[in-house]
């Protein structure tokens, strides 16, 4: 009996001993990452627009994931912010929802930070912090909050490389990573044992991609200096130096490095520094290659682009080692602010809604990516080669009259459609604002529109006394309530 008691003991003592160590471990566990006391679930409530029909609005709403890095600050993606009216925040499954604040967003860099003013929302919150360094192969695992439970599921690595942002064309570090989870691209949290190794920005074909530690962490930093110097972006291609007979002929000693310059400014950010034709040796002390590819010293081999983003910031001088002109050369180069309002057609607007103009039942739109994107795969083709192929230094922009809305006062021109517009009263037009400028001043007793070439119009004519009447009663019979964009 008296053996059969101590033997229990015995027992009972070494199950305790498990069941505190393994709470240890789980604690130990918790300091690093405790999904109750730092994810946090996001109800997004925002604009929609129509930009065929620009005056007309709807309300949409989404959800993702955020995760508390700091005392009022929470860290999530931009994604789905643009025009957004209302954020509200859930944690811990509860039904309960907080009233959020976007405090700072960087939608070139895909990052937002969001702010809770009650008190209560913070109590049992815990910040937690984002790994220094990603993992290059390995099994990951996602984390996120979906109808008011944790979902926890597992993912592998399949490359590090460097891609473009989701919302911008800024190239940075990027993490691929093969699913089982669906739907997923919405901030869920990427978790590396117990480090956070980045949030998910999007998924396709059981392939996630992931916005790495490293990266936000970088953007943070120089946001938390307080100062707002923006992403930098290398506003140059390139094209690979692979055959030696190509640099050999620009009089080079050794062709075993470099990539050769074939246009700068593209993107009208930057049009100074390099030459076309120049051979890019070196960049910020990466020996460049063939390939366009550099040896990053914690992550081996990538794309140059991703020197852009690599703790650079807009506005630093990073010096490139060229060969131009039959010698070796250094020179500065000012890294640019991405900006797509530099663009001749910008390709993304956020916050803000589409532009127009209706003059006589003339709707005048500014030619922009999400204009475009209405038409899917359609685009019309003359759109599409200005858009991206017609070299315009002259012109800050592009309008055009996107469609008529029949009336007395423009029959015959009911057909005109897409038509982008060159001079009104003999103004060149490079936005809407000019258009109403124009048309302050007619030529005599009608307003003259001419159109660019190549289209099927070349000039339509428009009383000019009678025209503000007809827009009048163009707004009212089709209950149409501004004839122009706020």
């Amino acid at each position: 009996m008296i053996k059969h008691f101590a033997l229990t003991l015995l027992c009972c003592l070494f199950t305790l001993q498990i069941a505190q160590a393994d709470k240890r471990t789980r604690s130990q566990q918790s300091a690093a990452f405790d999904s109750d006391a730092a994810l946090v679930e996001i109800e997004i409530t925002k604009t929609g627009y129509n930009y065929q029909i620009p005056w007309n609005t709807s309300t949409q709403q989404s959800r993702k994931n955020g995760i508390v890095i700091a005392d009022h600050q929470i860290l999530t993606t931009a994604d789905g912010f643009s025009g957004h009216t209302l954020c509200r925040v859930r944690k811990g499954g509860i039904p309960h929802q907080y009233t959020a604040t976007l405090k700072w967003i960087d939608y070139y860099a895909n990052i937002a930070i969001l702010d809770i003013e009650d008190p209560i929302f913070w109590e049992g919150m815990r910040p937690t912090r984002l790994c220094q360094q990603i993992p290059q192969s390995g099994e990951l695992q996602i984390i996120r909050w979906r109808n008011g439970r944790i979902e926890e599921r597992a993912a592998e690595i399949v490359r590090l490389f460097v891609g473009k942002s989701k919302m911008s064309y800024v190239h940075h570090l990027t993490l691929s990573a093969s699913t089982e989870m669906d739907s997923t691209g919405w901030a869920e949290v990427v978790l590396s044992g117990n480090q956070i190794v980045g949030l998910t920005t999007s998924y396709a074909d059981d392939k996630l991609s992931i916005l790495p530690a490293p990266f936000i962490t970088s953007v943070l930093e120089q946001k938390a200096k307080g100062q707002d110097v923006g992403i930098g972006h290398f506003d140059f291609s390139i094209m690979s130096g692979k055959n030696p007979a190509l640099l050999a002929s620009k009089g080079m000693p050794h062709t075993d490095i470099g990539v050769v310059v074939t246009q700068v400014g593209s993107r009208r950010l930057a049009a100074n520094t390099l030459q076309v034709g120049d051979v890019l040796l070196a960049i910020n002390g990466f020996e460049i290659d063939n390939d366009g590819k550099y040896i990053d010293p914690t992550y081996g081999r990538l794309s140059l682009y991703g020197l852009a983003t690599r703790d650079n910031h807009a506005g630093d001088a990073l010096p490139m080692r060229i060969w131009r002109e039959q010698q070796e050369l250094t020179v500065d180069y000012i890294l640019p602010r991405a900006d797509f309002t530099k663009d001749l057609v910008p390709e993304r607007l956020y916050d803000q809604a589409p532009e127009y103009l209706i003059a006589g039942g003339l709707l005048f739109q500014p030619i922009t990516g999400p204009y475009l994107n209405t038409y899917g795969k359609n685009r019309p083709l003359l759109l599409e080669y200005y858009s991206h192929h017609a070299e315009l230094p002259e012109r800050n922009g592009l309008v055009i009259v996107s469609s008529v809305i029949p009336d007395p006062y423009n029959r015959g021109y009911e057909s005109v459609r897409q038509l982008i517009v060159d001079r009104i009263n003999g103004q060149i037009i490079h936005s809407i604002a000019d258009i109403s400028e124009a048309l302050a001043h007619p030529q005599g007793e009608f307003h003259r529109l001419e159109f660019m070439p190549d289209q099927g119009l070349k000039h339509i004519v428009l009383d000019a006394a009678s025209m503000e009447a007809a827009t009048q009663r163009i707004l009212k019979h089709y209950n149409i309530p501004s004839a122009r964009s706020e």
